[in-house]
């Protein structure tokens, strides 16, 4: 299911006030630097209030900094286009949500079908016509046999585009998580409860795939896997012999990472266990000392599925008598120890992250309260600091719970009300009074109260296994 997204403000795009806006625009891209600028000043003509996402799945181009210049909003996700449609529709608000390819170009009638569409709230969910970027015979024919198959087979791919409301979204489940095929399912969902029409407009592709591949391997390729598919061959199956694109004279993605990564300090915010301090709105419905076994569990779970992140671990702990309790608790995974000092939540993290940057080229700030959390959430953070000034992982509580930077800002703590639903909505406006570029991480639920208690998180927690990375909901700076 594709939950809603977290309680904050709008940052600036390219149609309108955000506040207000209905329609979002979710854009997966991975290296899509040259393909995505036609397609932001095609959506800029939007005659209704959105948003636009870029949710990149790890680009090595210049995709980030092109979806910055066309006035997106940027987010960093989990490699896979299905997951990082459905990490961007969580993360919008919107009733409505757009799903376009990075290599996608929308004319003046289609660019109207939206905003009718959206405006009339049309409760069912709508798709373009299929042009290709060519002006050979053969992407005729193409695009003549894509007509015939949506008629008689109901087959319509993501190259089309998916215009749909949030509601409807959420009921089908989203899309599902596969490596191929996964636009074709959610259409299919679509037209077998009758949801799905055409629009007025079209939609233009690249040609790319079949000039890099050959023009009768590439559709030789896709008649193929569709048939294989309608067969019912599983998406796993038929995407081992699905090669995807690359942009060309990328370098290894190992040597970027491992670049992007040195001398970064990730900083793991922890409390002395102690019952009746820790988890108390959960300790309303379970008790001090359950609250506080569930927190300390969470914790060593945390610190040790953040220990093979490519950066030097401290933890903070608090109170300042609690070092004892501290390294007793977390000792297996202990790197160091520094004590947060006094002040509220905003003056400690500000004065640790002043220290950690004292001696390291980036920081990750997590909580100890945080079970989604993992290695590659904090590695894809300290990536993703590389095309910008803060790192975000917006909770559904309206908090935080994870931020990276790389340069001293304490005015981005200072005076936030901390504990509350709002935090997250003043610290998005305090990034942007300070002029500072955010890429958002995926939205995560916390574990507050007994209602977020599900059975899987009480299953892990309970048997005290470590966890690799998965889709549990973390707690939050909030």
């Amino acid at each position: 299911m594709v939950p809603q997204g977290p309680r904050h403000p709008s940052q600036g795009h390219a149609g309108g006030d955000g506040d207000t806006a209905a329609l979002g625009i979710v854009i997966p891209a991975l290296d899509e630097a040259e393909a995505l600028p036609p397609l932001l000043r095609d959506v800029a003509r939007l005659a209704i209030a959105h948003r636009v996402l870029v949710v990149d799945g790890g680009s090595r181009d210049g995709t980030v900094a092109a979806a910055r210049s066309g006035g997106a909003e940027i987010m960093r996700s989990r490699c896979g286009r299905a997951r990082q449609m459905n990490a961007g529709a969580s993360f919008l608000g919107t009733r409505w949500l757009l799903f376009l390819h990075a290599d996608s170009r929308l004319d003046d009638p289609a660019l109207r079908s939206i905003a009718t569409h959206v405006q009339g709230d049309v409760p069912m969910a709508g798709y373009f016509g299929l042009a290709i970027a060519h002006a050979h015979v053969y992407y005729r024919m193409i695009e003549a046999g894509q007509r015939i198959r949506e008629r008689l087979a109901g087959l319509v791919y993501g190259d089309q585009g998916l215009l749909i409301r949030r509601d409807l979204f959420t009921s089908i489940g989203g899309y599902p998580d596969e490596p191929i095929m996964e636009d074709v399912i959610v259409n299919r969902r679509l037209l077998e409860v009758g949801q799905l029409v055409p629009l007025a407009g079209t939609l233009t592709t690249s040609s790319r795939r079949y000039e890099e591949e050959g023009r009768v391997r590439a559709l030789f390729r896709n008649m193929r896997t569709i048939i294989r598919f309608l067969s019912g061959t599983q998406p796993s199956l038929l995407a081992r012999r699905y090669r995807p694109r690359r942009a060309q004279g990328i370098g290894p993605r190992k040597a970027a990472r491992v670049a992007s990564s040195a001398g970064a300090t990730l900083l793991v915010f922890a409390k002395a266990p102690r019952p009746g301090t820790v988890k108390t709105r959960l300790a309303r419905t379970i008790g001090d000392e359950r609250a506080a076994a569930l927190y300390r569990r969470m914790a060593r779970l945390i610190v040790a599925n953040v220990r093979s992140a490519p950066a030097r671990m401290v933890v903070c702990y608090d109170p300042p008598d609690g070092e004892g309790e501290i390294r007793n608790w977390l000792r297996p995974a202990l790197h160091q120890c520094w004590p947060q000092g006094t002040g509220d939540l905003g003056t400690r993290m500000s004065r640790m992250v002043a220290r950690a940057l004292s001696n390291a080229d980036r920081v990750v700030v997590i909580g100890t309260d945080t079970p989604a959390v993992g290695a590659d959430t904090v590695t894809r953070a300290i990536a993703a600091l590389d095309t910008a000034d803060v790192v975000i992982g917006p909770a559904r509580d309206g908090g935080y719970y994870l931020v990276g930077l790389q340069e001293p800002h304490p005015d981005l703590f200072a005076g936030i009300r901390w504990s509350t639903g709002s935090v997250l909505a003043e610290t998005t406006k305090r990034t942007e009074r300070l002029g500072l570029s955010v890429t958002w991480l995926e939205v995560e639920g916390d574990i507050d109260t007994a209602d977020d208690l599900t059975p899987e998180i009480m299953g892990w927690l309970g048997s005290g296994e470590r966890r690799t990375e998965s889709r549990a909901s973390p707690g939050s700076f909030s």
